[in-house]
């Protein structure tokens, strides 16, 4: 990180946050900020994959939403959220093809 050696860790504790000074800060902010969409994509791209691979059914779980809940603790709309996002719903061209030619007629 080129932050200056003031500069806290994004766990540092609150008390010392006053302490920064503003340039320090702000520069905090956007190496944290960096630092958590790339834990964000790497979540995305793990949740994705374990989808593909069917990792529940291969660990014993009933499905992936029930996985992510155990695993990491969370809620079983949070688990689904998660997995709907990084697995969307690819839509059918044929029919989209299909709206646009009845359209047409």
């Amino acid at each position: 990180m080129n932050t200056h050696s003031t500069a806290l860790a994004p766990d540092a504790p609150a008390r010392r946050w006053s302490d920064l000074a503003d340039v320090d800060l702000l520069r905090t902010l956007i190496e944290t900020e960096r630092r958590r969409r790339r834990l964000g994509a790497a979540m995305v791209a793990a949740v994705a994959e374990a989808e593909r691979r069917g990792l529940a059914a291969d660990t014993g779980y009933r499905d992936t939403v029930e996985l992510l809940s155990d695993l990491l603790r969370i809620s079983a709309s949070e688990a689904r959220r998660r997995i709907e996002y990084a697995t969307p719903q690819v839509r059918s061209r044929s029919r989209k093809a299909w709206r646009v030619l009845t359209a047409a007629v």
